[in-house]
C-alpha cells in the first residue's frame, strides 16, 4: 500500500495531483494521499473544500501551529491527521477534540532531521504516542550510517516481542539515500503504507520513492497461511526400535510415513516384530531375541583371517537410506541371537561410517565394513558391557545405538564420550528410552559426558503421541521471516529437539515470532546477519544459508565440517548453490561465511537471486532449501530433482505451493 504524498504549491495544483490519485487507485486499490498542509499554500476554506470532494482517503499533516488548518481539516472529515507527538500530547482536551473529528485516525509523529536517537528514545517516543491516544505511530530518522537503520528498523521487532507496551499500526524508517530501501523494509515488517512522491520533482524528502519506481520493483512471491508439519522423524526412529526391544505392544499416535520412517518400520519387522499401520497410528508388538544359538556362541572368532565378501549375517536387515537407523542398528544388531549383516541404498552406501567398528570391538563385539569403513556392516554380539571411552566428534548417533543396546548387556556399562557434539539428540535418546523403561544415568566430567548403564534391563512397551518435527518447521519458519506470515501447527514448544533453536535464532536474526493458540506464528522482519555454532543442530544449516544471504550483512556458522558426511557434502552443496544465485559464500574448514542483503535491498537495487538450474544432490535437507531460496529468485528455476524430500517430509511440496500468493 502507498501513500502519495502531495507537496504542491497553491489550491488548483493540489487538486490536480489528487486527481491524478483517483486514477491511480484503479491500479493501487488501497492507495490514500497525504496532503502536506505545511507545503501548499492553502488557506483554511480551500483544505475543507479540497478534503470535502476528495475521492481517495487524506491524511493532513501540518506543523503544530497550523492549527486553524487542522481543524478545517477535521470539520471536512478527513481520514487521517497526522500530528507531531509531543505539541499533540501538551495540547489541552478541549484542543485535542478539535483537531481530529469523530471518524478521523489518528496518526502521532516524530521527525528528526539530524540523526537517529537512541533505542531507548525512540522507544519512549512510541510509548508517548500510544499514552496520547494514537491510532497510528509514525517515528521517522535520518540515517547516516547502516546502524542508524537497523535501529529504527528494530523497532518492529521490539513491538512483536511486547516491549514497546500496546501494539498499534507503526510507520518506523530513515530518510536520506542510504536509509531508502528502509521505507520499503517498514512496508514489508508490516507499515500499513509507505510515502511515495507523484514525480521526482515532487520528493519532499531524500530516499523517498516515486509511484513510478514503487510499481517498478521487482514483483516477488509473498507467502501466508497454516502448515502443518510431519511428526518427528527422530523421535518416530528411536521409538520404533525401542519398540521392537520392547516385550508388549506399544501404539504410536501422530506416525507421519516417509521414507526413512518406513525403513525403520521394515527394520522392526525384520528383526522379527509385529507392526501395523493405520492412519496415523502405529502399533507395535516387540520381538528381538537376544539369547545366542549354541552353534554360534562366537562366530567371529576367526574373522582376522577371512575377506569381507565372503562373510555374511545370518540375518540381513535393510535401512533404507537413513544414516540414523544404520547407526542405531550397528550395535543393536550385536545383542541379535544371530549375526546380522547391515546394508541400505543410495548414499548411505558412501558414507562413512565413523567409530562403529572399533566402538563395538572395545564392547566385546565385532563389526565388519568395506576398505572404506562403509556399509554393508556384518554384526555379531553380545555387547559384554564394561568401562569405555569413545569420542563423539563425528556425531551422536553411533551413540544413540550403544544407550539403545547396552541396558540389555548382562554387565553394567560406562560409556564415556569426549568431545560430544549433537548434544540434544542424545537427550532425546535418553527422554525416548525413559519412556520405555530403560535408565540411564549421565553426568559432566569436565568435557567428557559420562553414562552409567546399568545391565540386564528390559523395554516395557510404551504409548506415545509423537511431537511435530522442528526439522521440517525449520524450512516455514525461515519461509516466513524472510518472504511472509506463517503460523506452524503441531510443534511441542517446550521440545528437547535440537532445530528447535530455529525459534531463538529467528528472533535474533529479526523475524516475529510468536507463540499462539493455532501454532507458531512468524512473520517477516528486517532480517540481520547472526553468527550460529550448529554443531548441535548440524541439520539447520542448509536453511540457515538461505536465511542468510536475506539478512543483512555476515552470517557465520561455526561446527559444519561434520556435515560433510550427510546424503551430501552439505556445506559444499550450499556452497556451490548460492554462489549460482549470485551470493559470496565463503566455506573453510569448519566456518561457513554468508554474506547477506536484506529482502528490501535486493527488490530496491535489483539483486534478488539468480535462477537457473541447480542440483540438490538428492538431498532432501538440501531440496527444501533451495525451494524456499526459489522464492528470492527473479527468473526461471529448475531442480534436478525434488523427489529425494519424501525422505523425510512428503507433503512438503503441496504445502509449499499452498502457501504462495503474489
Amino acid at each position: 500500500m502507498i501513500c502519495v504524498t502531495i507537496g504542491e504549491y497553491g489550491y488548483d495544483a493540489c487538486r490536480k495531483a489528487l486527481k491524478r490519485c483517483e486514477k491511480l487507485r484503479k491500479d493501487v486499490p488501497e492507495l490514500v494521499a497525504e496532503l502536506r498542509l505545511d507545503l501548499c499554500g492553502l488557506d483554511s476554506d480551500q483544505v475543507y473544500d479540497i478534503i470535502k470532494d476528495a475521492k481517495v482517503p487524506i491524511v493532513a499533516t501540518a506543523r503544530p501551529s497550523d492549527r486553524h488548518l487542522y481543524k478545517a481539516a477535521a470539520l471536512a472529515g478527513v481520514d487521517y491527521m497526522d500530528l507531531n507527538v509531543i505539541a499533540y500530547s501538551k495540547y489541552k482536551k478541549s484542543h485535542r477534540v478539535d483537531l481530529h473529528g469523530k471518524n478521523t485516525k489518528l496518526i502521532l509523529s516524530f521527525h528528526d532531521y539530524e540523526i537517529t536517537p537512541s533505542p531507548d528514545a525512540l522507544a519512549k517516543i512510541y510509548r508517548q504516542a500510544v499514552e496520547a491516544g494514537a491510532d497510528i505511530v509514525k517515528i521517522i530518522s535520518t540515517a547516516n550510517s547502516e546502524e542508524d537503520i537497523s535501529r529504527i528498523l528494530d523497532l518492529y521487532r521490539l513491538q512483536r516481542e511486547g516491549k514497546l507496551g500496546k501494539v498499534l499500526p507503526l510507520i518506523a524508517y530513515a530518510m536520506g539515500d542510504e536509509g531508502k530501501y528502509s521505507r520499503l523494509a517498514a512496508l514489508l515488517s508490516g507499515a500499513p503504507w509507505m510515502y511515495c512522491a507523484l514525480k521526482a520533482k515532487y520528493k519532499v524528502a531524500a530516499g523517498m520513492f516515486t509511484v513510478d519506481e514503487y510499481l517498478d520493483l521487482p514483483q516477488m512471491e509473498r507467502v501466508s497461511g497454516e502448515a502443518g508439519v510431519p511428526a518427528s522423524k527422530s523421535i518416530t526412529q528411536r521409538a520404533i526400535i525401542a519398540a521392537m526391544l520392547s516385550k508388549g505392544t506399544s501404539e504410536f499416535r501422530n506416525y507421519t510415513p516417509c521414507w526413512d520412517n518406513d525403513s525403520a518400520v521394515d527394520v522392526a519387522r525384520d528383526f522379527s516384530s509385529k507392526i501395523y499401520v493405520e492412519d496415523d497410528t502405529i502399533v507395535v508388538k516387540g520381538g528381538f531375541f537376544t539369547e545366542k544359538k549354541q552353534e554360534e556362541a562366537n562366530p567371529f572368532a576367526e574373522l582376522a583371517a577371512m575377506s569381507f565378501h565372503s562373510l555374511g549375517g545370518s540375518k540381513t536387515i535393510f535401512i533404507g537410506e537413513s544414516g540414523l537407523l544404520s547407526r542405531l542398528c550397528i550395535p543393536i544388531a550385536a545383542q541379535y541371537s544371530e549375526s546380522v549383516t547391515i546394508t541400505g541404498e543410495g548414499s548411505i552406501l558412501d558414507r562413512h561410517m565413523y567409530g562403529c567398528k572399533e566402538g563395538l570391538e572395545e564392547f566385546g563385539a565385532s563389526c565388519l565394513l568395506t576398505e572404506q569403513e562403509t556399509l554393508p556392516a556384518v554384526v555379531s554380539g553380545p555387547l559384554k558391557g564394561g568401562d569405555v571411552t569413545i569420542s563423539g566428534k563425528k556425531g551422536s548417533q553411533f551413540i544413540s545405538g550403544l544407550l539403545m543396546a547396552l541396558p540389555l548387556s548382562k554387565k553394567d556399562s560406562i560409556l564415556r564420550i569426549e568431545n560430544p557434539t549433537s548434544v540434544p539428540y542424545i537427550r532425546m535418546t535418553l527422554d525416548v528410552l525413559a519412556k520405555f523403561g530403560i535408565q540411564i544415568g549421565h553426568r559432566y566430567d569436565k568435557d567428557t559426558l559420562v553414562f552409567n548403564i546399568p545391565g540386564k534391563q528390559k523395554y516395557t512397551a510404551a504409548d506415545l503421541t509423537i511431537e511435530g518435527d522442528w526439522s521440517a518447521a525449520a524450512n516455514f519458519v525461515v519461509m516466513a521471516a524472510i518472504f511472509g506470515n506463517i503460523t506452524i501447527k503441531g510443534l511441542n514448544l517446550n521440545s528437547t529437539q535440537a532445530d528447535s533453536q530455529i525459534v531463538d535464532i529467528a528472533l535474533r536474526s529479526g523475524a516475529a515470532v510468536e507463540f499462539t493458540s493455532r501454532g507458531l506464528n512468524v512473520r517477516m522482519g528486517h532480517l540481520k546477519a547472526v553468527t550460529q555454532d550448529v554443531t548441535d543442530c548440524p541439520d539447520l544449516l542448509p536453511i540457515l544459508a538461505v536465511m542468510a544471504a536475506f539478512s543483512e550483512g555476515t552470517s557465520t556458522f561455526k561446527g559444519v565440517a561434520r556435515l560433510k558426511n550427510k546424503e551430501s557434502n552439505r556445506p559444499q552443496a550450499m556452497l556451490e548453490s548460492l554462489k549460482k544465485m549470485g551470493v559470496t559464500v565463503r566455506l573453510e574448514d569448519d566456518i561457513m561465511e554468508v554474506d547477506g542483503i536484506c529482502l528490501a535491498r535486493r527488490i530496491l537495487e535489483n539483486k534478488m537471486l539468480r535462477g537457473g538450474s541447480y542440483l540438490t544432490h538428492s538431498d532432501h535437507r538440501i531440496a527444501m532449501a533451495l525451494k524456499v531460496a526459489s522464492l528470492g529468485i527473479e527468473g526461471k528455476t529448475t531442480f534436478d530433482t525434488l523427489d529425494c524430500i519424501d525422505k523425510s517430509f512428503p507433503d512438503f511440496i503441496k504445502i509449499f505451493d499452498a502457501l504462495k500468493r503474489k
